[in-house]
């Protein structure tokens, strides 16, 4: 993935980047204790939380410069040690407490290096109501030197408490015709089919476009996405069957897969009145509205079961079973 060290590599979100820009200017002035960046996964809110903690502290002209010592620190694979990150861990599902109460506990360390500190919480909507409350007080009343970075998918998902103590500043999708402007600076030697693929698989979120291109698990279950619908537009029983089957004991593969047939099929269901030349024709034939809308509640049913754990294989079946029935109800 090409490495964004400035706010000017950064595609779209102009009113957001002008707040920010001002926020690292060396006097100080329009710095805040605290921003909330959130969005829909893929519109690039670790990317910009990484720009803006590098510009924080900065110490050269145009934040970030890139080139100065604590720029190249905060871009390097060791980080700046002002700089800290904070994440749920590997194989859990909640942000846990303890890591809250140990950001804490760093917020009040001074600066090692300059006259900023930065501390990043990615992924928020992951902290549960203990970790929240934990946040709280340090997001009242911060050291003077200390700025806060939070990132969220959902900000439904964060307690009010959090988002009104922070700015919250939201990053939107591009307009597909920006995003392939992009991409086609970023991925020059892509060729044009993979980079169709990228776009159709994307349609302006330029997160995901980069993982088609840069994952090939990703690209394989969007293809697989891809397979399904054309399946269940044209009528393909057994199709379907094949394409499901790969998801077999596949939790994660199947989680990215339901997203991904249900974007598709929106967009399909779209292009009968915004045309889009990326969409199958196929798929913008035999996908009305009707059937995009029974299938996103289809996939929206799967995933609440889902959660509550219920067996693979039953899903697979009862998934399967369900798309027979979309296939042959007349819309």
């Amino acid at each position: 993935m090409p490495v964004i060290r400035s706010f000017d590599g950064f595609a779209g979100n102009a009113r957001v980047l002008s707040v920010l820009r001002r926020a690292a200017a060396p006097d100080g002035r329009f710095l805040r204790h605290a921003y909330l960046l959130y969005g829909a996964a893929g519109t690039g809110k670790k990317t910009l939380a990484a720009v803006l903690a590098a510009a924080l502290v900065c110490e050269g002209e145009g934040r970030p410069c890139g080139e100065c010592p604590a720029c190249k620190k905060a871009f390097g694979a060791l980080g700046h040690p002002d700089i800290l990150r904070f994440r749920t861990p590997e194989g859990k599902t909640q942000f846990p407490v303890e890591l809250v109460r140990k950001a804490r506990e760093e917020a009040y360390v001074r600066p090692t290096e300059g006259d900023r500190k930065v501390i990043i919480f990615e992924n928020a909507e992951e902290m549960n109501a203990s970790a929240a409350n934990a946040l709280l007080k340090v997001l009242e009343e911060p050291p003077p030197y200390l700025t806060f970075i939070i990132t969220c998918d959902n900000l439904s998902a964060l307690p009010e408490t959090v988002p009104s103590r922070c700015v919250p500043l939201e990053l939107h999708e591009l307009a597909p015709r920006r995003a392939e402007q992009w991409l086609l600076r970023a991925y020059p030697d892509a060729g044009p089919e993979k980079l169709d693929m990228a776009m159709l698989c994307g349609d302006g979120n330029l997160g995901r476009s980069i993982r088609y291109l840069e994952d090939e698990k990703a690209a394989a279950v969007f293809d697989s996405a891809l397979q399904l619908l054309r399946a269940m537009a044209e009528g393909r029983e057994f199709d379907l069957l094949t394409v499901l089957s790969r998801f077999e004991g596949d939790r994660a593969g199947l989680l990215e897969l339901l997203p991904a047939a249900d974007r598709m099929a929106g967009a399909a269901a779209r292009a009968a009145f915004l045309p889009a030349d990326r969409v199958p024709a196929a798929l913008a034939a035999r996908i009305s509205p009707p059937r995009a809308e029974a299938l996103h509640r289809l996939v929206t049913d799967i995933r609440e079961r889902m959660r509550v754990n219920v067996s693979q294989s039953l899903l697979l079946g009862y998934f399967a079973g369900q798309m027979k029935r979309i296939m042959e109800e007349v819309f």
